[in-house]
């Protein structure tokens, strides 16, 4: 991690835009947190924040997602045909990111991968009290089961209630709306809101997610994108 990463020169208040920054966590992996986070960071940058739309990839792994999206540029920060920027960060901080992020006067959307008990501290701390945290969770029964702790810790914390869950379906053949429902009813009243995403066979596919690529998105995936995108605004009422 460098140095000017380290949270160092004082306190940094977030860009007065009407986006808040977002930090996606996955209760498992694979089950599509980097996709519905790169995406979500293009979808704002193509409609209100321009270059100052950061996507940083703090998942920890060896991610490819930087290709797909064809970015070009800088290494330190490549940038994506819509001006989305990419950086990478897969040592750093949560917060560490996120000021690092608000110095630039960019608004990030953090791929923090499937380590929601380890961020849990962070996404409590002062700093980040501006922050949307976003829950990705799988429509199967295992991954539902193996997300109960997740969720009962995040309660717990107190952070549950500012957190959109998202259930993205990655599987055509599966049935999910029943496991969606019940989900949505289990949570309803102790999140900030829930949005469901259905399979997307331009995501089922797992290769370019570049512009010609998105445009090839169904009107669902956009209005899912949309979703997640107005309840991570200031102006919407949580609740």
């Amino acid at each position: 991690m460098s140095e000017d990463m380290q949270g160092h020169g004082g306190p940094v208040s977030p860009p007065s835009t009407n986006e808040r920054s977002v930090v996606v966590c996955g209760t498992a992996g694979g089950v599509g947190t980097s996709v519905i986070s790169a995406l979500l960071a293009e979808y704002r940058a193509a409609t209100s924040l321009g270059g100052a739309s950061w996507w940083v990839d703090a998942a920890g792994n060896d991610g490819d997602l930087h290709q797909r999206l064809r970015a070009t540029g800088d290494e330190a920060l490549l940038r994506t045909a819509a001006g989305t920027g990419l950086l990478p960060a897969p040592e750093a901080a949560i917060t560490d990111v996120v000021v690092h992020a608000w110095r630039f006067g960019a608004v990030p959307v953090v791929d923090a991968g499937a380590r929601p008990l380890t961020v849990l501290p962070e996404l409590c701390e002062p700093e980040l009290a501006d922050v949307t945290p976003v829950l990705v969770v799988g429509p199967r029964p295992d991954l539902l089961n193996r997300s109960r702790e997740v969720f009962s810790e995040w309660e717990h914390a107190g952070l549950l209630r500012r957190t959109i869950v998202v259930i993205c379906c990655q599987v055509p053949t599966l049935n999910h709306q029943a496991l969606t429902g019940m989900l949505t009813d289990a949570v309803t009243g102790a999140v900030s809101g829930v949005v469901g995403l259905d399979y997307e066979p331009v995501l089922g596919e797992g290769t370019s997610l570049d512009g010609a690529a998105q445009q090839r998105l169904t009107a669902g995936t956009w209005s899912a994108l949309q979703q997640i995108a107005i309840r991570t605004q200031r102006s919407v009422s949580r609740g």
